[in-house]
């Protein structure tokens, strides 16, 4: 088990830190259109996409914007009401999936408190709102908390407010919530940025670029590389259908190629610490490692001289090249045929 280290914290058996395997949120948002089985699908998709945990997205309209905002006929129009969503969080629960839910208001913190979500997302809209943000922190539940289009005031005072109030496992998101965004706005290097002035966080990346733009399969890897412990993407069934966000969603299968390719690109990174030999570096060594070979057949008692030898490599490693030294100018105690390894043992 990987050892928890300055920042990082576990929900459950997972272990969400930077330089860790990233946990990976499959974000369903609104993507459900209002409807219950819908939600269930996109649920069941993200569990066979083997997505750490599915992000579901509670909130009232009435308290969240206004009649005016050009928001609010849509979230009107599929707002689930609490039975509704206990059923689908109980849904989520017959699998091994963790279930987060982004909460935009009180009553909805509330919500995520009674059906025990694993996880809060608070978008960065709320945060300078010290209501939800109170909320959250007096919950007790981690939490990611969206930094997009937020400047390192308002940060630094969110988190000062959260701590205040009791939070205690933050992940800081960094991902521009434009749908889609544009390839030249990810600015995957405040990734970095975040790193250095909040070393004790995990920080985690939310992509939100065009789906069906082919670097919406891979960009993600990039934060890898740069070493988030948490990366959000949308799901959505059919990006064709063009519900509610769509625009930077993946369809199922493509979901499930994308937490293949961050797993692989977690692994593919490896450690950067000194370590012994794995075994694919001892087979590459023995394959690519040149020795000290006999250049000619040679005789019992004959001096070894430069031009008796030669820096090749053979079947198996010999000598290193840069130690001929240590036999060059001494008599062979055995004789050795031409391409035998001479080593240290065969002079006298």
């Amino acid at each position: 088990m990987e050892k928890i280290i300055k920042g990082g914290f576990r929900i459950g058996s997972s272990l969400l830190q930077n330089h860790s395997k990233p946990y990976v949120i499959a974000e369903m948002a609104c993507a459900h259109n209002g409807n219950i089985d819908e939600a269930k699908q996109l649920i069941k998709a993200s569990v066979d996409a083997g997505a750490d945990a599915v992000q579901l997205q509670f909130l009232v309209a009435e308290e969240t914007v206004t009649p005016f905002h050009e928001a609010f006929d849509v979230i009107k129009s599929i707002e689930f009401s609490v039975e509704q969503w206990k059923e689908i969080v109980s849904y989520a629960r017959k699998f091994e999936i963790d279930v987060f839910t982004c909460t935009y208001d009180v009553p909805s913190v509330a919500l995520a408190v009674e059906t025990k979500c694993d996880g809060i997302k608070l978008n960065s809209a709320d945060l300078s709102n010290p209501d939800v943000l109170a909320a959250v922190a007096k919950s007790g539940i981690p939490l990611t908390l969206g930094t997009g289009a937020s400047t390192l005031d308002e940060i630094n005072e969110g988190l000062e407010f959260l701590k205040s109030n009791g939070a205690k496992d933050i992940v800081l998101m960094h991902g521009v919530q434009n749908f889609p965004t544009a390839v030249q706005d990810l600015h995957i290097n405040r990734l970095e940025f975040l790193m250095e002035h909040f070393p004790e966080y995990t920080i985690g990346y939310a992509d939100h670029t065009d789906g069906e733009n082919s670097f919406a399969k891979v960009v993600d890897l990039l934060a890898v590389a740069k070493g988030v412990g948490v990366i959000e993407k949308h799901i959505t069934l059919c990006r064709a259908d063009k519900g509610i966000d769509y625009q930077a969603a993946l369809e199922p299968e493509e979901l499930k190629a994308f937490v293949s390719r961050i797993d692989a690109a977690y692994q593919a990174l490896g450690s950067k610490l000194e370590r012994p030999f794995s075994a694919s570096d001892l087979k590459y060594r023995k394959f690519q490692k040149k020795g000290v070979v006999a250049a000619r057949e040679l005789k019992e008692g004959e001096t070894i001289t430069r031009n008796d030898v030669l820096f090749i490599r053979n079947v198996e490693p010999g000598l290193p090249p840069k130690e001929f030294g240590k036999i060059e100018g001494q008599k062979l105690k055995v004789a050795r045929a031409k391409f035998d390894n001479i080593t240290v043992s065969d002079i006298e």
